[in-house]
This record gives C-alpha cells, sequence and structure tokens, in this order.
C-alpha cells in the first residue's frame, strides 16, 4: 500500500476541529494485527477461513448485515475481516455503520479502506459520530506513517482500493456538509499526495449537496495555482452551478494557468471552463479548434460552449464553422477515429438556426455516403445532425428527408423528431409524430414518444402512451411510465383534470402485473412511480409488495408511490433477503481476457474480479456464452463514457437474469475502467461501460470489474460487436 506524509498543519486542523489527540492509538486494535500494519496469519487459507469468507460474501449480496459480528471483525484471518468489513460497506445499514466503526481500528489497510468507506456511505444523519471516528483514525495514520517514511508501496497488480488515508478522505466527501468541507480544506493544505484525494472529495460532496461553502471554493482555487498545485482542484467546479461573480473571475484565471499542460488538471480546467461565465467563450472556442488539445478535452470544450446561452452559441457556431472549412475534420481518417466525438459533441451542443455555421452545415448535409459501414454510418449522422439544425421547424426540409439514403433509417427518422419537437404537434406534424411513434425502431419509438414531456396539446397522447404500455419492449414500457409519472396530465384528453383514459388506466394495470417478475428494476420503478402519480388505487396491492422488494430502489420508488396512494410517511424498511447470485458459487479464479471484434475494429478489456467478483464473473460467463455477439453499441458521449450490452439496442434491456447486487468500491475510474451500468441501486445486468477520460464523479457509485485496452474512444453509436471471445478463468 502507498505510503503518504502529512504535515503538522493537517495534524492541528483535525485537533481543532474535533477536539481530538491525534497521537492516540485507535480504540481496540484489532488484535491479531501486528504494528506494522502488515498481518501474516496461520490459518488464513484455512477451510473455517474460505468458508466464513464465501458466507460473508452471501451476506453482502442479500444486503443483510445482522450476521455479521464483532468476531469477524477481529478475525485471525485477514481475508476473514477484510470480508467482513467489505460487507459491512455494502449492505451499508445502521447495524453495519456501528460495526464499521470498530473495523475502522483495524491495522491492515484494506479492512481501513472499506471501513471508512462504509462509514461515508451511512454518514447521513451520524455525520458527528462518524466524522469524530475518521478523524481520530486519520490522526494515528498519519503519525504512523511518517514514523515509516520512505518505505517503498508495493507493486500494482490490478484493481486496487485507495490507500487508508485516501478513504478516509473520500469518506469525509461521501458524507458532506460543513464539519466535512472543514476537514478537507485542512488536509488542501497538508502533503500534496493527500491533498489531491480532499480535492477529490470536495468534489465528491459538491455532487451530493450540490454547494461549496465560500471557504472550500477559495481552498480550491488555492490549491489549484501556485507552484505545486494540485491535479484534482477543479474538479468541484465541474459539478457546481451558480457561482459569484468573484469566484467565477478567480476560477477562469486559474483555469488559464492550467491550459498549457496536458493531463488530469488540464482537462478538468476545461470542464470548469462553463462555469466561469460568457466571459469564458472566447477560450473555450479557440480549445475547439485547436488539436494541441485532445478530442476528448475538444468535445468537453464544445458542450461547455452550449451550455452558455447566446454567446456560447455563436462562439460555438464559429469554431464549428472553422472545423468544417478543414477539409481534415471530416477525412475518412478522422471520422474513424476520436476526432468523430469532437463534431458529435458539437453538432449536439448547437441550436438551430446554427449560429454563423449555416453554409459549412449545409455541405456537411450533402457529405457524400456511399461507403461501407461503419464509415457511412457515422456520415449519415453527420448529415441527418446538419439537415436538423438547418430545418429548424420545418419539418417538411427537403434536406431533411434526403439525409438518410434509408427511408426507414435511424438517424434520418431520430433528425425529424427533433424537427417535430421545435414546432406544435397539430395537423401533418402530429400525423407525423404518431407515425414516428409507433416505428418499428425501438430508438425512434422512444424519442418520439418523449416529445409528449414538452408537447401537452398532442391529442393523441393518451392513445401513444397506452401503446407504448402494452409494449414488450422494456423501453417502450419504461419512457411511457417515466413520462406519466413526471407529465400525469398526458393520460387525459382533458389536459390536467384527472379525467384519466380508461385505455391509459388499463395498460398501466397490466403493465404492473407483466413486469412485476422482470428483472430490469429500472422499468418496474417507473411503472411504480407512474401509478402514484395517477393515483391508481387498485394498483396499491402491486406497489405494497414493492415496498417488501429486496430492492433499494424499488423500495424507495414504492415508498413514494403509497405516499400518493393515501399512504403519506409509509416506510419500506422491511423487507425479505435476497437469493445469493448463482454466479457466486463459481467465481472467477483469476482475470480474463476479453477480445471484441468490431466492425469500427478489434478491441480489449481485461476482467479483474478483485473488486467486484460476481459481475466481472457474470460478463465473462455472458462473453464467453455469445451473449455479446451481434450487440451494438448504444451509447457514447465522446471523451466520456461508451456503453453496450443491451440485446435491444435502446439502453434499457438486459440479460434474462436476476438483478446484481452493486458491487461498490473505494476505487477511482480511470481512463480505460469498464464499469456495470445501472437504471438505479442494485439493478445491474449485462452492461457495462468503458471510460475514455477520468471523470471523478463515477469514483465509489458504480462496481469496478476491469480495464480496456486503446481503440474505444474511436466508437460510435450504431457500432456492431460482431464477436467477442474469452480467455482466462
Amino acid at each position: 500500500m502507498v505510503k503518504h506524509r502529512a504535515g503538522p498543519r493537517a495534524l492541528v486542523g483535525l485537533t481543532l476541529l474535533f477536539g481530538l489527540s491525534c497521537g492516540r492509538a485507535p480504540r481496540g486494535s484489532a488484535p491479531h494485527a501486528s504494528a506494522s500494519g502488515s498481518v501474516a496469519h496461520p490459518g488464513e487459507t484455512t477451510p473455517d477461513a474460505a468458508a466464513r469468507s464465501f458466507a460473508l460474501l452471501s451476506l453482502e449480496h442479500q444486503r443483510v448485515s445482522a450476521p455479521i459480528t464483532l468476531a469477524d471483525l477481529s478475525h485471525r484471518s485477514t481475508a476473514v475481516r477484510r470480508a467482513a468489513a467489505r460487507a459491512l460497506a455494502r449492505v451499508a445499514d445502521a447495524h453495519g455503520a456501528d460495526l464499521l466503526l470498530r473495523s475502522l481500528e483495524d491495522e491492515d489497510p484494506e479492512v481501513i479502506a472499506w471501513s471508512a468507506f462504509g462509514l461515508g456511505a451511512t454518514c447521513k444523519g451520524r455525520e458527528t459520530k462518524a466524522l469524530r471516528a475518521l478523524s481520530a483514525r486519520a490522526g494515528s495514520l498519519m503519525l504512523a506513517d511518517a514514523r515509516s517514511a520512505g518505505a517503498k508501496p508495493a507493486p500494482k497488480t490490478g484493481l486496487e482500493i485507495l490507500p487508508p488515508l485516501e478513504a478516509i478522505a473520500f469518506a469525509f466527501g461521501r458524507c458532506a456538509g460543513s464539519d466535512a468541507e472543514k476537514g478537507l480544506r485542512a488536509w488542501l493544505r497538508a502533503d500534496p499526495s493527500l491533498a489531491e484525494q480532499s480535492a477529490l472529495a470536495l468534489g465528491a460532496a459538491a455532487v451530493r449537496t450540490g454547494r461549496l461553502e465560500d471557504a472550500s471554493l477559495v481552498g480550491l482555487l488555492d490549491a489549484s495555482s501556485g507552484a505545486q498545485p494540485t491535479q484534482a482542484g477543479l474538479q468541484a467546479f465541474t459539478r457546481l452551478t451558480g457561482l459569484s461573480e468573484p469566484v467565477r473571475a478567480r476560477l477562469r484565471d486559474v483555469v488559464r494557468a492550467r491550459l498549457a499542460t496536458p493531463g488530469v488538471a488540464r482537462a478538468l480546467a476545461v470542464r470548469s471552463l462553463s462555469n466561469g461565465g460568457p466571459e469564458a467563450t472566447a477560450e473555450l472556442g479557440k480549445i475547439v479548434t485547436d488539436a494541441a488539445f485532445s478530442p476528448a478535452e475538444r468535445a468537453d470544450a464544445a458542450r461547455a460552449l452550449g451550455r452558455l446561452g447566446v454567446p456560447g452559441q455563436s462562439a460555438l457556431g464559429a469554431a464549428l464553422a472553422a472545423l468544417l472549412r478543414d477539409g481534415a475534420s471530416t477525412s475518412d481518417q478522422a471520422l474513424l477515429d476520436d476526432r468523430y466525438g469532437v463534431l458529435v459533441a458539437g453538432l449536439d451542443a448547437l441550436e438551430p438556426p446554427g449560429y454563423g455555421a449555416a453554409s459549412e452545415l449545409g455541405r456537411l448535409a450533402e457529405l457524400p455516403v456511399t461507403d461501407p459501414p461503419p464509415l457511412r454510418r457515422r456520415k449519415v449522422a453527420l448529415r441527418c445532425r446538419a439537415a436538423e439544425l438547418l430545418a429548424v421547424a420545418g419539418s417538411q426540409s427537403e434536406r431533411l428527408a434526403a439525409c438518410d439514403p434509408d427511408p426507414n433509417g435511424r438517424e434520418g427518422r431520430l433528425a425529424a423528431i427533433a424537427v417535430l419537437g421545435r414546432g406544435s404537434l397539430k395537423g401533418a406534424r402530429l400525423h407525423r409524430f404518431n407515425e414516428l411513434a409507433l416505428a418499428d425502431d425501438a430508438v425512434v419509438r422512444q424519442r418520439a414518444l418523449e416529445l409528449l414531456k414538452s408537447h401537452g396539446e398532442a391529442a393523441s397522447a393518451p392513445e401513444r402512451l397506452a401503446t407504448a404500455l402494452a409494449s414488450r419492449t422494456p423501453g417502450d414500457v419504461a419512457t411511457a411510465a417515466e413520462i406519466l409519472a413526471s407529465y400525469p396530465e398526458r393520460a387525459s384528453h382533458e389536459g390536467g383534470h384527472k379525467a384519466w383514459d380508461p385505455g391509459v388506466l388499463r395498460a398501466l394495470g397490466t403493465a404492473l402485473e407483466t413486469w412485476k417478475p422482470s428483472p430490469l428494476i429500472e422499468v418496474r420503478a417507473a411503472l411504480i412511480s407512474a401509478a402514484g402519480a395517477l393515483e391508481l388505487l387498485g394498483a396499491k396491492p402491486r406497489v405494497e409488495a414493492e415496498c417488501k422488494s429486496e430492492n433499494p430502489a424499488l423500495r424507495e420508488t414504492a415508498a413514494k408511490a403509497l405516499g400518493l396512494l393515501g399512504a403519506p410517511g409509509r416506510a419500506c424498511d422491511v423487507w425479505t433477503p435476497g437469493a445469493v447470485p448463482d454466479e457466486a458459487s463459481r467465481l472467477l479464479k483469476g482475470k480474463v481476457a476479453l477480445e471484441f471484434r468490431t466492425d469500427a475494429g478489434p478491441l480489449t478489456i481485461e476482467l479483474d474480479p478483485g473488486l467486484a467478483p460476481v459481475a466481472a464473473t457474470r460478463v465473462a460467463e455472458l462473453a464467453r456464452s455469445g451473449f455479446y455477439d451481434g450487440i451494438v453499441v448504444h451509447r457514447v458521449v465522446p471523451g466520456f463514457v461508451v456503453q453496450l450490452g443491451d440485446p435491444g439496442g435502446d439502453g434499457y434491456g438486459g440479460a434474462p437474469r436476476p438483478a446484481l447486487r452493486s458491487e461498490l468500491s473505494p476505487a477511482p475510474f480511470e481512463p480505460g475502467s469498464v464499469g456495470i451500468a445501472l437504471g438505479g441501486k442494485d439493478s445491474g445486468s449485462s452492461q457495462f461501460f468503458v471510460t475514455v477520460g477520468r471523470h471523478p464523479h463515477l469514483d465509489g457509485e458504480y462496481a469496478l470489474i476491469g480495464r480496456a485496452g486503446p481503440g474505444w474512444e474511436r466508437l460510435a453509436e450504431g457500432d456492431v460487436v460482431q464477436k467477442v471471445s474469452a480467455a482466462g478463468k
């Protein structure tokens, strides 16, 4: 484990904050741990220890903490203590939180890290107790690290969780709140290695609360400037909005100083520039066209401009016009590598009529498309996006009709939907909407249905929603239910008078029964929410059943729905433990190499079961079974993630297996990390994503199952996985 030294200022800061004596030994240290923190016990691999470790893994996946005891946390076997702390951290309930306060005192680095992670997850309502314990343990670790200065870190052999001090800082960020911020600000002034994690933790706090104290903002800006600036100091500014003008002005100055040097700090600087206000548009516009920046950074800059109103749109239009005038940006080679993502991000962020890029968009809309896939696919997508921007609200545009050579092609129909959304859905436009909402392509149907969120005038809304609820396609059902949950008036021809269409009510009631055994948590949760919003009293028994579900997302949704169905304040806090996943009985014994043959070229992933053994095992088994053969890449956000694993290709489906428990961990999502996609807590299935940049807000929120090889950033939506092969056990 990496050792970190902390200066006295950090120790003093924590002492003043919590009134602690950082020099005292941790209370009740684990009886079998050595003073050095390296643990070597007889019997660590005994059958009894292995059996107990498996039992703890089973409890973790059943989400039951009661059978985990202090005996597990003081076991002679380090493996058992680690398994116990990990299980408690992932179950994350009140009983587990009390035990984690004890396991935090262990001397094994991994036990400490898991304990801190769990205390961060269970911090709400227990902030003072959790932060006091975390601070005390941090103080003793800092002193121990000072005594062992110069120790060489162990070489990395795979996916690893954070070292103890960094895990504690991360836990502070997950606790959020004023006291947590004070502690993290103290660490910002400590050793640079700990300051980095403290900056990331303040970013995590910003995600949870939507704000940071002014002192924290100033501390982060100070840490991001000077002779030895932190790399992660600007992470919080990528997640915050509504900054004061003095803070925005200082942010712009700090960012400009970071743009000269490539790396994580520059990537975060680019993403935070949209918070610099309209004055940042010139800088962002230059980044979009500057080949000295990575394509991911240029895509981030384009998205940032799209959020800056008219000044940002004008700068984005000018930048795209410059790119499109340069034929290199639309060369075959550029469209087949990650430079394509810059154009996609820019066109997606641009608003009609194109803000000065009309002539260039016109030429792009006529880009020749005689190529085979995947090049043809990319060109059609660019043509249709350009045609859609130029059409504005003109649904009869000839250029729009001709952008996709296939009259039933997805890109052409998606462009038509975007144009329909800019005008009223009446007359001929309503007729076209109805056609698209009943299309043979699930993605097209769902995108058309989404227009109902902002178009209450569509007279056919109840019929379209009822049809979607009756579909056998999970994405259709979930999309319709989500619309009804947020806009229940769409179920009425009269609009907002609770005179719900009988067809919608029947379809919703049937769907609730049809999908109740489904492992697709997102679909079931959407249906429950819709039943609550429509006050469908006949659905109350079904919602009551979900109130006892083993899945926490379903229980939370059911509690809210029951409040709308006449049971306000109902707590869904009693449930039947889930089953142990089948994969637990045949976990991977080591890493597995996956080779993906795609129509965009070969790619690789190395699955590592170290942090998420059940999820990694599932993906390996599905790959060996041929499940991923022929699957389409359904989501690509340039510079962020590539996602696949849904047989239906719309992002709502998965393998016909029970939902996975979320095997979260205190580990960073670096570029090339592979994680399990979620539609709510404990809802994983077969979908996974590959990160193509460093995005710290993912840390601790998804199961980390491996690392991807190079090239994933070249993929685009619609690319096809032709064959996957697996090697390893």
